[in-house]
């Protein structure tokens, strides 16, 4: 698919091209936090989204490739995990963590039964931020090529605790299955980002999930 559409593009003369990747582009452990966009080579990424990974790794060598190749203004954007209200609320095998999380919680009585430890950490980011920043890139004409990623980085249970909150439910969480905590973090750097919209206002986790809790 990615071949397909810059081969295209190119042919049919797109002035721009904006590819959307995700964080799991990213080595499954890097030595320092947040990951900068010049850190995604420095290692595999995570055996979980191996594939995954790889194939949005791959655009971004490609747009490179063009753009030097071909002169091309082609950029990609690198987002975090998203939630949406616009998620599959009814499709169990299509929903998104924070979309199944919700819906676990809303169906749970006493005790909140999740997997893993509770402490990995992950940036969860509301999707209608992610389409501001396309927005801008369009409107601004930025070529430019970044992580979009809020600067909240939180555990699985403080993500839990705070939509256990917002649900005003009162659930004891039990973890277990710790083998299944999967990678421990995969944090990205936005500075890249505010330095082309400066004063871009994430939508914090809490309000968020705020947006979305009628959809449950």
């Amino acid at each position: 698919m990615n071949t397909h559409i810059l081969r295209a593009s190119l042919q049919f003369k797109v002035k721009r091209l904006t590819g959307i990747l995700s964080t799991c582009i990213y080595p499954d452990t890097v030595e320092n936090y947040p990951m900068k966009e010049e850190d995604m080579f420095l290692g595999p990424p995570a055996i979980s989204n191996f594939s995954y990974g790889y194939a949005k790794r791959c655009m971004a060598v490609q747009i490179d490739a063009y753009n030097k190749q071909y002169n091309t203004e082609y950029n990609y954007l690198t987002p975090c995990n998203l939630y949406s209200e616009h998620d599959n609320f009814n499709n169990e095998s299509k929903m998104h963590f924070m979309t199944a999380l919700l819906k676990k919680i809303k169906s749970s009585t006493n005790t909140l039964n999740l997997l893993g430890t509770g402490k990995p950490l992950r940036q969860f980011m509301y999707a209608g931020d992610l389409a501001r920043v396309i927005k801008e890139v369009i409107d601004k004409d930025i070529t430019d090529s970044f992580n979009v990623a809020t600067s909240e980085n939180l555990s699985i249970n403080e993500m839990a605790n705070i939509s256990l909150k917002v649900l005003n439910k009162k659930l004891k969480i039990n973890y277990s299955k710790p083998e299944l905590d999967g990678q421990f973090r995969k944090d990205a750097c936005n500075k890249k980002l505010l330095n082309n919209i400066p004063n871009f206002k994430f939508t914090n986790f809490e309000e968020g999930i705020k947006k979305i809790y009628s959809n449950i």
